[in-house]
């Protein structure tokens, strides 16, 4: 009995992570070195304070530090395919729970049917926090425009206004 559930478990995990693992592989080539080194260099650039006069060191883009937010729309959809395989493997893992817990011999399936409906609805519910917060802040919150936009740099209000 127990071999069963535990060979029904096994199976439940290798179809849900098996395809995130041959994805990962995909993406990620270990000869491709201009992928890795725009990626060291998101992080470094990440973690390092950007200076507010000058431009951003980025690679593929022109945009400063006061120019808007950093995540672009490939990272966008990224977090959009990611958010919905999560979802997608909720539902399949619950789906796959519930039709095993109907057999009259694995009734201890339904406890994790149980615990994944409760997974989730909360993340369900994070997702919509998630959103939520990002409508927010989109409407709060007003990114300086770059320098060159502006035009240059008044000097003689600049020196007027200094003494």
């Amino acid at each position: 009995m127990s071999l069963v559930v535990l060979l029904i478990l096994a199976v439940v995990w290798a179809v849900f992570l098996i395809p995130q693992v041959v994805r990962a592989r995909a993406e990620k080539t270990p000869a491709d070195s201009i992928g890795a080194f725009r990626t060291q260099l998101s992080v470094l650039e990440r973690a390092a304070p950007a200076a507010w006069g000058r431009p951003a060191a980025r690679v593929g883009r022109s945009q400063s530090f006061l120019a808007g937010p950093s995540a672009g729309p490939a990272r966008r959809t990224s977090a959009a395919k990611r958010r919905r395989d999560v979802v997608f493997g909720l539902l399949a893992g619950m789906a796959g729970s519930l039709l095993l817990g109907l057999i009259p011999a694995l009734r201890v399936m339904l406890g994790l049917h149980l615990v994944l409906d409760v997974l989730f609805v909360a993340y369900l519910g994070v997702l919509a926090r998630v959103r939520t917060n990002a409508a927010e802040r989109e409407m709060k919150v007003h990114y300086l425009p770059e320098r060159g936009m502006i035009g240059p740099e008044p000097a003689l209000l600049l020196r007027r206004s200094g003494s």
